[in-house]
């Protein structure tokens, strides 16, 4: 009989297991789980604003109280329209934090339950997927400690987004069970997990878009089910459903980009890209690997997905290569001698010119002496004749062939390899030095509609890692010894410990620094219950005006009143607010503009943070400036923060 213990002997254990670990790995999330914030207090509280405004106008939209349109006109960047559009709308999550915001009102508490799950749903998609990929429990187990617990993750704590790709393997798991048994619930349920990643993240729906019908076609394939009209028609219902559930929300982005001209130039893709490097460089807060593997630190190029994966996927790659039982029937051919030897020489061209080939495509080649691979095009020949010769001569080798590419762990490395390809952007670098290999990213930059508007190709890392992870369960299926699959899982945690975890990491611009903690709404600064009081139509404007660290948190604390503020913070800015910014930031030298700037955005009150300004002659100018036009003050509070009204 099973022992209990093993991941194989029940399907609730591993998701107990996984449980376990999130809470243990990213220890002390759960000690202050209704007031602490993972990371730092940067992009987090964007996204916090984000789920509060989606949690509070849902019901609306529900019930008719509002309309599509009016949703995505969120009160930052006052008077500008579409102000939601300027970065994630995190639709997908504000779902899920749903019943925990209606009972608690803690936009804190219900992050870091969001922060939680994606490490535990990650890992049980992962582990469902490889399991009928597999039909091996304790590898898919295996799997999906690597998806769930990726390295990967702690290099992207402070967003959200990006940590909330746990719908990417439920998507492919039940497009895989439609397609192997015929279920139109697992189609159901692999299409609404499909829709939910891509209201979760909008650099996964494009990211992760090309992967989809891809799988899904190998898949009808590997299962001899091309001819099935059935299936056909389910996997056709399933995408024109995917599609009219996720239009809605990319019109909005479409217009915003147009009103406000959002385009990414390739200089700022170039600088967010991975590098051949970036692999082998690790987050800093890592405990094992952080201080050693830092090969090319730079902005978003810590993709280090592990090495344990890797080694794995190796074993499923070698399995699935040298997989050989011969029937009887074949022992008895003869086979001349110079077919063995021409046989054996085409195999070892094929391996070096297919090793070549990704060299070159990847990092613009190599050379060893006299042997030079530069030129990707004759690459890519003398492999097609190798391969060509190879398959007309040697009937096992086409055998073998068809046994390969019907085979998930193909499909699982060749998406590996594409995803890396892209995640290098559109000018490929080897660390520091340009390579000259083929930025195929480039492609969807110049013809894909949305990828003009985003910037960080690095980001692919999370695809390479969801189907490096399917690779590394395949290889765990090969361990048959109970030590080397326990080795392997040790391996994997190991990798990945970043305990304890950094709380409420703040951080400074050109002003004072921000205390190193938030309040969730309710318990917020007490000049936001005072504008929460203010009747409708005001619109407010928070001084010190343009510092980061300080935009983000009246952005936060925006949930307490839900008033417009003109002030802002998102992954693009209007025209307009850089406007202010230019001269809200000098109302001493431009004092007549900068009141009539003010004016026109609509303002009604004004809070000035005298706390936050670098010095206090800084807050007396801004105040000054604003009683000299006629402003007066209505109430000043212990804290330091002062609220005016203008007449």
């Amino acid at each position: 009989m099973t022992p209990w213990w093993r991941p194989a002997s029940a399907g609730l254990f591993p998701s107990a297991v996984y449980l376990g670990l999130s809470i243990a790995l990213t220890w002390p999330v759960a000690l202050g789980i209704a007031s602490n914030v993972p990371g730092d207090l940067g992009d987090s509280l964007l996204n916090m604003w984000i789920l509060a405004w989606g949690a509070e106008q849902v019901p609306r939209l529900l019930t008719f109280q509002m309309g599509w349109s009016e949703f995505w006109n969120a009160n930052i960047f006052h008077p500008e329209p579409l102000s939601l559009a300027l970065s994630e709308h995190l639709f997908g999550q504000s779902l899920q934090i749903l019943p925990v915001y209606w009972l608690t009102g803690n936009i804190i508490l219900c992050y870091n339950l969001l922060f939680l799950s994606t490490f535990v749903l990650s890992a049980i998609g992962l582990y469902l997927l490889v399991r009928d990929l597999t039909g091996n429990k304790g590898a898919a187990f295996i799997a999906g400690l690597v998806y769930g617990f990726l390295p990967y993750r702690i290099a992207s704590v402070p967003h959200l987004q990006v940590m909330s790709s746990q719908w990417m393997p439920f998507a492919l798991w039940g497009l895989n069970r439609f397609v192997t048994t015929g279920s139109i619930r697992a189609l159901a349920g692999g299409t609404a997990a499909l829709v939910m990643q891509n209201w979760s993240c909008g650099y996964y729906l494009l990211y992760f878009a090309p992967f989809v019908p891809l799988f899904a076609v190998h898949r009808v394939w590997a299962v001899g089910a091309l001819r099935n009209g059935r299936v056909w028609a389910g996997l056709a219902g399933a995408a024109l459903g995917t599609l009219a559930l996720t239009l809605p929300f990319l019109l909005p982005y479409s217009e915003a980009q147009t009103l406000f001209g959002v385009e990414r130039p390739v200089g700022e893709i170039v600088k967010f890209s991975a590098t051949a490097w970036s692999y082998l460089t690790a987050s800093e807060d890592l405990a094992l690997l952080g201080p050693w593997l830092r090969a090319s630190a730079q902005p978003e190029g810590e993709t280090f997905l592990g090495l344990t994966p890797w080694f794995l996927a190796a074993i499923a790659l070698a399995g699935v290569m040298w997989h050989r039982s011969p029937s009887p029937g074949d022992l008895r051919v003869p086979v001349s001698p110079w077919r063995m030897y021409v046989t054996a020489f085409l195999r070892l061209t094929v391996a070096v010119e297919g090793l070549a080939l990704f060299g070159v495509l990847l990092f613009g080649g190599f050379e060893l002496g006299p042997i030079s691979a530069r030129d990707p095009g004759r690459v890519f020949l003398q492999f097609a004749v190798a391969l060509t010769l190879l398959l007309v001569i040697s009937a096992p080798a086409r055998a073998a062939s068809v046994r390969i590419l019907r085979s998930p762990i193909f499909f699982a490395s060749a998406a590996v390899f594409v995803a890396v390809w892209l995640s290098f952007g559109p000018v490929p670098y080897a660390g520091t030095a340009r390579a000259s290999g083929f930025g195929l990213y480039n492609l969807l930059y110049e013809q894909v509609p949305g990828f003009n508007g985003v910037r960080v190709p690095a980001r692919f890392a999370m695809i390479a890692g969801l189907f490096l992870a399917i690779l590394a369960g395949s290889g765990a299926a090969k361990l048959t010894a109970r030590w080397q699959r326990l080795a392997a899982a040790t391996l994997i945690v190991i990798e990945g410990i970043a305990i304890p975890i950094e709380m409420n990491r703040a951080w400074a611009q050109d002003q004072a620094m921000p205390p190193a903690r938030v309040m969730p709404p309710a318990a917020a600064p007490p000049v936001y219950a005072r504008l929460a009081a203010l009747p409708a139509g005001t619109a407010i404007t928070e001084f010190p005006f343009g510092d980061a660290a300080w935009e983000i948190r009246y952005v936060f604390y925006s949930a307490a009143h839900w008033k417009p503020i003109t002030n802002g913070y998102s992954g693009h800015f209007p025209p307009t607010y850089t406007e202010r910014v230019a001269r809200f930031q000098r109302v001493a030298q431009l004092s007549d503009d900068a009141w009539a700037t003010l004016l026109d955005t609509g303002t009604t009150h004004v809070v000035v943070h005298r706390k936050a300004f670098k010095n206090e002659n800084d807050a007396d100018v801004v105040e000054q400036w604003l009683m000299q036009h006629g402003a007066s003050e209505v109430e000043r509070f212990s804290d330091g923060d002062v609220l005016l009204v203008l007449r």
